[in-house]
């Protein structure tokens, strides 16, 4: 109920029954295995059997734990696929950091569940109903099957999890009431104690519940008052919680081999949605990205794609590899593709409007330009004025490359032009006239610059001069010559 103040911890639990099998047709076109019975098999001692499989073999009467040769005897049509544990280990990891985005203590519990404390999360989310709806939303756009469990406890919530993604928080009576007629065959942890429980005409944990503590712990140890203490919240979780990774690094395998460009798009696509999930739960933003390519014949490329400003945009990733896709030379059929990130930057808080609208920066558009730019063309056809720390004009500014676009901070004091002569030329002096193609008259100055004292020291004497038609001129004279130069014009 969204009206009910829950005093306790609230504990989701999410379990992903056909980790195995969605794990595999991740990042590709999976409509065959979607429409065909398909089941995913591992070798246990020398023989094959069935891990899990889609609905069109559960209904042939394929399940779980069954021999291979039985379930081929049973459909002849299935779709076989070999279980891969660390792709199902990298999905739930991936599955973790979609978690994290809307609890900050989320656990992992391998191979296929999840734990999230939900406590205060309200807030974020303008209550728990809104909560769970976005997470459901944000687990089928994965198109992963979740099963749910909802507790007072992190041991509780596994324990209750049932199929189906519920819509609303159920209220304290509804948990308890489900933890109390849960069957003792779900709590026992041995077929040795599970017997014992059955001689004493324990059928339910409210049975168990019902008797005193200290004969359990006579009859059963010590190790089931623990296990009690848990699943009733009396004791705090202490798992190990889940935090992402200093690091990104994520990997698509296609054993048929992809032949096209245009048929990388999909599987860099769902690679680009992991990699801002891992952003967004970090809140930083990347300032580079590496794509690998590796072929079925062992040939690997890679391309590096570079950004101006730091960003966590899918789309803006996306279309930027897009383009630098274009000029690679991809080695034949392309069999594992990976993503790869190490260079981050904090995410700063955006600046918004009265009416709560997020504010654009100035350089959006400008680093937007850049980036496309340097993708299509490639970072060394770009450059861009830059200040250095100089005193000397002709050495006080350099062309870098435009990859940390920004703008120029010219001070405002300083009376110069923008755009210097190539080299300084040299001014006659006839009699007291200053005299440059004709006349140049002093309007103000000396403004003395020095510079490069470790080496030869040079100081200048810099004057804002014109001609009998208005045009300025910026002049220096040397002290050490005492010789005249015109170092730059004014438009």
């Amino acid at each position: 109920m969204e009206g009910t103040l829950y005093s306790e911890k609230i504990w989701l639990y999410l379990h992903f029954p056909l980790l195995p099998l969605e794990t595999l047709i991740a990042g590709q076109d999976a409509d065959f295995c979607l429409q065909k019975p398909t089941a995913v098999v591992a070798q246990v001692n020398n023989s094959y059997r069935i891990v899990c499989c889609n609905t069109g073999a559960d209904s042939t009467g394929i399940e779980p734990n069954l021999a291979l040769s039985t379930a081929l005897a049973l459909c002849s049509e299935l779709v076989v696929l070999q279980q891969q544990p660390e792709q199902e280990k990298a999905a739930l990891y991936q599955l973790a950091l979609t978690a994290y985005n809307f609890s900050p203590v989320v656990i992992i519990d391998e191979p296929q569940g999840i734990w999230l404390e939900l406590s205060g999360c309200d807030r974020l989310f303008k209550g728990y109903n809104n909560l769970l709806d976005k997470l459901h939303l944000a687990l089928l756009s994965q198109s992963f099957t979740a099963d749910v469990g909802i507790a007072f406890s992190a041991d509780a919530a596994r324990l209750l999890c049932q199929p189906g993604f519920p819509s609303h928080l159920p209220c304290s009576t509804q948990i308890a009431e489900q933890l109390q007629t849960l069957p003792l065959t779900e709590f026992a942890t041995s077929e040795k104690q599970l017997r014992h429980f059955h001689q004493l005409g324990l059928h339910s944990f409210g049975d168990l519940l019902a008797l005193p503590r200290a004969s359990l712990g006579q009859r059963f140890g010590i190790e089931l008052l623990r296990t009690l203490e848990l699943l009733l919240a009396e004791k705090p979780c202490s798992l190990e919680r889940f935090e992402p990774a200093e690091t990104f690094h994520d990997v698509l395998q296609h054993p048929q081999g992809i032949i096209s460009k245009e048929g990388l798009l999909f599987p860099m696509k769902t690679l680009v949605q992991r990699f801002q999930l891992y952003l967004h739960a970090r809140q930083c933003r990347c300032r580079d990205l590496e794509w690998r390519f590796e072929s079925l014949f062992g040939e690997t490329c890679s391309m590096t794609v570079t950004l101006s400003n730091s960003e966590n945009n899918g789309a803006s990733i996306l279309s930027l590899s897009r383009l630098q896709l274009e000029r690679l030379l991809l080695p034949g059929s392309i069999e594992k593709i990976s993503l790869f990130s190490d260079n981050f930057a904090e995410s700063t808080l955006g600046s918004f409007d009265l009416f709560g609208d997020p504010l654009q920066a100035n350089t959006t558009s400008t680093s937007s330009l850049i980036d496309k730019l340097n993708a299509r063309l490639g970072a060394e056809a770009l450059r861009q004025p830059m200040l250095s720390n100089n005193y000397l004009p002709e050495d006080a500014s350099t062309l870098v490359a435009a990859l940390n676009y920004s703008d120029l901070d010219v001070p405002s004091d300083a009376l110069q032009p923008l755009w210097l002569l190539p080299k300084p030329i040299p001014i006659q002096m006839r009699q007291t006239q200053l005299f440059w193609r004709e006349p140049l008259y002093i309007l103000s100055g000396p403004r003395r610059l020095q510079g490069n004292w470790w080496q030869s020291e040079q100081q200048r004497d810099y004057y804002l001069a014109c001609d009998k038609s208005g045009a300025r001129y910026w002049l220096f004279k040397e002290c050490a010559s005492a010789h005249w130069f015109v170092h730059g014009l004014f438009s």
